[in-house]
């Protein structure tokens, strides 16, 4: 025991006899250096690791987003078989509706032709597209139109057309004879007449082959990576000349590192990477093979001349670092707590130490960020009062100039051949209406101001239409000072009578009903014409409850205007008021406005 301890002092007694500068020379070397490499070593291998995992992972997403974005290149080819079968004249032409050539041709050249041009100008990933129709007394045109004995498909491939059902289709891939351009891709689908019941045509489209390309140069990314591209079926479609595995070690998955993952995997024996795609709706299988040591190649080659960097300048490089990371932080730190405080309601500049080095200019990016945010903040909200504005004048002006010109003329006429006190009426009658229409005095009125304004209109579309228009308004006492935006009528009854009264040739009739609840007040505005079919009439009630598109509600011969007088009551009552539209075929229209109190 005391053996020892006269060691011990020994041992300490001579650390104490070494010059200081050794001292820290050893100390230096046992406490920093050693233990430095210890844990660069365990580091670097850690680190290799994560950097195979996240490269191999990040490879798969890569393949990944490859696949996405070619299967949204398959999907826009339903978009053209819906082109072509719901469009009637397709349809009808296919069938043999038009039975003499001439007819053929002119209906191909001015309808059908611009649809092929259509499909294929918007769609770049489409190479062409036929139709193969069953009738052959119509007129085949070459590349577009062809008989369907001209389809030549395998018995196997044609067995599989016959048993898809309605709206199903097919993709077909066929190897290319040069082993280094990728395969063929068609797709298959059967056309049928409106019934759904009769086939009349199959749809062939080709897939533009400069899509696969693209894919190929995608899930590559750099040189040595090599792609082969299998069908369901186990046929290899494609395979790069240099690609080092077999199918039945693909299937197998001989020398896998970890089994874990289904769609990627590490081949430890030849270390290579295999990232997997399976495309279901092609039936395509690729596989992507990457050597793991050409990806890590130049990191090990620039591994031992980093190291020896990092052992001579660590000790400069840490006083430098303490000294640099002292000026620096502060002024980030500085910036960051301005910004904690900086939100839509106060957009402040930071005044703090700027300088002139990336900090700076950081700090004056920032600032010129949020000058430019206040100042578009501004501009939106300038821009928002000016469309509210362009849209009230835009629905201000309601009156239709071609019935300022009809009307006057009526009275031109009939002044002409009577010389009675009903110009003087008509006259006068006109000059309320117009003073009513470009008055601007505010965007609001009475209702039953705006009532007397609908009065007068139909009293002058009276003296053009004759005993062809009548109506009636029936209104409540109670409504005298209900206000009501301008011009929420005049629209309506003007839509009763464009696609109502003059469509038909008996008498025509239209009522006005005021009607009060506890909640609402009713104006239903009815016509006795020809109605609104099932289908058009469930668009138009869609569009006024906001559930389609105001787009589908314009037609060649209608607007948006049904949609822009609904908008305007519920701007100005309420989300609880609006516009309804009730009708059937042959018996007559109602247009039905409900107004929250």
């Amino acid at each position: 025991m005391k053996q020892r301890s006269r060691w011990i002092i020994d041992g300490i007694n001579s650390i104490n006899r070494v010059p200081i500068v050794k001292k820290m020379v050893t100390g230096y070397l046992f406490l920093v250096v050693l233990p430095l490499l210890f844990f660069g070593v365990i580091m670097y291998n850690h680190l290799y690791n994560n950097i195979l995992n996240t490269y191999t992972s990040g490879k798969q997403s890569l393949v990944n987003q490859a696949g996405t974005s070619f299967n949204v290149d398959l999907a826009q080819v339903n978009s053209i078989y819906s082109l072509f079968q719901y469009d009637p004249i397709v349809v009808d032409y296919l069938r043999g509706q038009y039975l003499t050539p001439s007819d053929q041709v002119y209906n191909y050249l001015k309808y059908i032709r611009p649809m092929f041009q259509f499909a294929h100008l918007g769609n770049p990933s489409i190479q062409s597209i036929k139709l193969y129709k069953k009738n052959l007394d119509i007129l085949p045109v070459s590349g577009e139109i062809e008989n369907l004995d001209s389809l030549h498909l395998s018995n196997k491939d044609s067995k599989k057309l016959n048993k898809l059902k309605n709206e199903q289709g097919m993709w077909i891939a066929k190897k290319h004879k040069n082993a280094k351009t990728p395969p063929y891709l068609f797709y298959y689908q059967k056309v049928y007449d409106e019934t759904y019941s009769n086939e009349i045509a199959v749809l062939e489209v080709t897939f533009n082959q400069h899509i696969f390309n693209n894919l190929l140069k995608t899930v590559k990314g750099y040189k040595n990576v090599n792609v082969l591209i299998k069908a369901k079926n186990g046929d290899v479609l494609y395979r790069d000349k240099s690609f080092p595995l077999n199918t039945r070690q693909l299937t197998n998955r001989e020398n896998v590192i970890d089994k874990s993952h289904d769609n990627y995997w590490i081949d430890n024996k030849k270390r290579l990477l295999i990232n997997t795609l399976t495309m279901k709706t092609s039936n395509l299988e690729i596989f992507v093979v990457s050597p793991v040591n050409e990806v890590f190649k130049n990191i090990q080659e620039k591994t031992f001349v980093f190291g020896l960097l990092f052992l001579g300048l660590l000790g400069l490089l840490s006083v430098i670092y303490y000294a640099t990371a002292s000026v620096l932080t502060q002024r980030i730190l500085g910036l960051a707590r301005h910004m904690r405080h900086v939100d839509e309601n106060q957009l402040t500049p930071y005044e703090g130490d700027k300088g002139k080095d990336e900090i700076g200019l950081l700090t004056e990016s920032y600032n010129s960020l949020i000058y430019r945010i206040d100042e578009l903040m501004n501009k939106v909200h300038r821009a928002e009062l000016l469309k509210k504005e362009a849209d009230y004048l835009v629905l201000q002006a309601q009156v239709n100039p071609h019935f300022l010109y009809n009307t006057l003329e009526s009275i031109r006429m009939l002044a002409e051949m009577n010389e009675d006190e009903e110009v003087v009426e008509a006259t006068y009658t006109l000059s309320k209406l117009l003073r009513y229409s470009l008055s601007v005095e505010g965007n609001s009125t009475t209702l039953e101001e705006e009532l007397e304004n609908i009065k007068d209109y139909l009293s002058i579309q009276q003296l053009r239409m004759g005993d062809k228009l009548n109506f009636q308004i029936n209104k409540p006492v109670a409504i005298t000072n209900f206000r009501c935006p301008r011009f929420i009528l005049q629209p309506l009854v003007e839509n009763c009578i464009n696609h109502g009264l003059a469509r038909i040739r008996k008498k025509g009739f239209i009522t006005i009903d005021i009607k009060e609840t506890d909640l609402h007040t009713m104006v239903k505005i009815s016509d006795n014409g020809p109605g609104i079919t099932e289908e058009r009439l469930a668009v138009i009630n869609g569009v006024l409850n906001n559930t389609l598109e105001k787009t589908n509600l314009r037609t060649q011969s209608s607007g948006l205007g049904l949609y822009n007088v609904s908008e305007r009551i519920k701007a100005f009552f309420g989300a609880d008021s609006g516009l309804e539209v009730k009708s059937r075929l042959n018996d007559g229209t109602s247009l039905i406005l409900k107004i929250q109190k």
